[in-house]
């Protein structure tokens, strides 16, 4: 009984200790890669929390704003969005580290492109 008082209260201060992962709102480095072409791409991207399940998700990436709005909670969030003459779907899964691995399409895309969003620092 006691070893399981003292492994409780070692797990707590680690806890207290250890910093907070970011996921949910904040704003993230984005990098990732689209399928269509083959090509990397980085950016950044903001996620605001609008509502008790719904969230905003504003990416910047290579100088094209893509704006999107979402469902879900901070572990995962479906999101549609629109930016640089196109639209698309993307879900973000959060990671345990505080990251999000994310999948996406524009309309029309026969393939579906990934990125990492890593809290910003």
């Amino acid at each position: 009984m006691r070893s399981l008082v003292i492994a409780s209260m070692a797990l707590a201060l680690v806890g207290a200790v250890s910093p907070a992962l970011a996921k949910g709102p904040g704003k993230y480095a984005v990098q990732g890669n689209n399928s269509e072409d083959k090509s990397s791409y980085k950016g950044t991207a903001t996620i605001t929390k609008t509502g008790k399940d719904s969230f905003r998700v504003v990416s910047v990436i290579d100088g094209d704003k893509f704006d999107g709005y979402g469902i879900g909670d901070d572990d995962l969030i479906a999101v549609t969005f629109t930016g640089n003459g196109s639209t698309g779907v993307a879900l973000y899964v959060a990671q345990d580290d505080g990251s999000y691995k994310g999948i996406w399409a524009f309309k029309g895309d026969s393939k579906i492109s990934t990125e990492q969003l890593t809290p910003a620092k």
